[in-house]
């Protein structure tokens, strides 16, 4: 009887764990995206729909998502109280639009960071994750995990009615920034800045409400700021701006270990596909655009006197932070410490086709 007994149970507890195990294998995940860019802007197909398909093709179907681009939720400046509150899962959240939330992220920033996108998601990337610098100091404090983190291809200065040149043609122009670093970068030069996010640059360029912007030409047409924008200034050095995936934690923590490997996984394809095609794609659009947009490259004496003038955005930027109790100092070390890896690795990495 005892031995009946024995077989019964040990059989049901077998059915019942293979019954959980089932369960937990057809679990699915739906996630609410939203995106302050339009559907057909680059970083929401390259980075957020390519994202999203590959985290659907590792889970084999049971992540799944419910996106929302072109500000349907929100406006940009908002995608990270979104998430935080629960109205979105997850978010495409632009650093330098919560310069107060997420100040340290600016290190991606800053004039002279990144010679390219790419080079600048492996090391930002790479401070993002748990236990990193990025994610202790900043991202944890805020409650959220990030998935993809890039910036930017670096930018240029674009102007809709003068051309410049000199150092000193920038004085007293009205400039879109991003936020965060570009502020400081365009008071160095200075330039009025006035804080925008994407969407909002069309408009305030028709209005006279600014002089231009600090972009990528990848952006342009995006935003239809072509027929507004007549003067580009090339080889000056003026930093990016840099955008991360983020999902809140608390959603983070309800999502099984194995579909947060996959999320991971296609993150960081994600930040991968998003900046290769913009180190591809920025010069060809460039070229496209040369008919309508007057590039302008000074002379050696000038651009040294560009770099003079954006030499001090890095010790004021660690400045402004140390003077806040956050480590500013110590971002830029961290920086430094991990871009040493990264071109390390690239140097030592052999040459394609060998």
């Amino acid at each position: 009887m005892q031995r009946t007994h024995t077989v019964l149970s040990a059989t049901a507890f077998a059915v019942i764990a293979c019954a959980a195990a089932n369960a937990r294998a057809e679990d699915t995940v739906t996630l609410k995206f939203a995106m302050a860019v339009p559907p057909s802007h680059y970083t929401a197909v390259q980075g957020g729909k390519f994202f999203m398909d590959r985290a659907t093709e590792l889970s084999k179907g049971r992540i799944k998502f419910e996106w929302y681009p072109a500000e349907q939720l929100g406006k940009a400046k908002d995608l990270l109280a979104l998430v935080q509150t629960g109205v979105a899962d997850m978010a495409d959240v632009v650093p330098g639009y919560v310069p107060d939330k997420l100040p340290l992220s600016g290190v991606s920033e800053l004039p002279g960071q990144i010679t390219s996108s790419c080079e600048g998601t492996r090391v930002f990337y790479a401070l993002t994750r748990p236990g990193e610098f990025l994610a202790k100091n900043e991202y944890d404090a805020q409650k959220v995990h990030v998935l993809m983190a890039a910036p930017l291809v670096p930018y240029k200065i674009f102007t809709s009615k003068k051309e410049l040149d000199k150092p000193e043609d920038i004085q007293g122009l009205k400039l879109r920034s991003a936020g965060g670093a570009s502020d400081i970068a365009l008071t160095q030069l200075g330039a009025v800045s006035i804080r925008l996010a994407g969407p909002d640059i069309h408009e305030s360029l028709t209005r006279g409400t600014i002089d231009g912007a600090m972009y990528p030409y990848l952006s342009l047409k995006s935003f239809d700021l072509v027929g507004s924008i007549k003067f580009a200034t090339e080889g000056v050095g003026v930093g990016s701006v840099a955008t991360a995936f983020l999902i809140s934690a608390e959603k983070w923590k309800a999502i099984p270990d194995d579909l947060k490997k996959d999320m991971d996984q296609a993150g960081q394809e994600a930040g991968m596909n998003y900046c290769a095609y913009m180190d591809r794609e920025e010069l060809a659009e460039q070229k496209v655009l040369s008919s309508s947009i007057k590039a302008t490259r000074p002379s050696d004496a000038d651009l040294e006197r560009w770099r003079v003038l954006l030499a001090g955005v890095k010790s004021e930027w660690a400045k402004r932070l140390d003077s806040r109790r956050k480590p500013g100092t110590e971002a830029l070390q961290a920086w430094d410490v991990e871009m040493a890896k990264v071109r390390g690795s690239d140097k030592t990495a052999p040459a394609p086709g060998h």
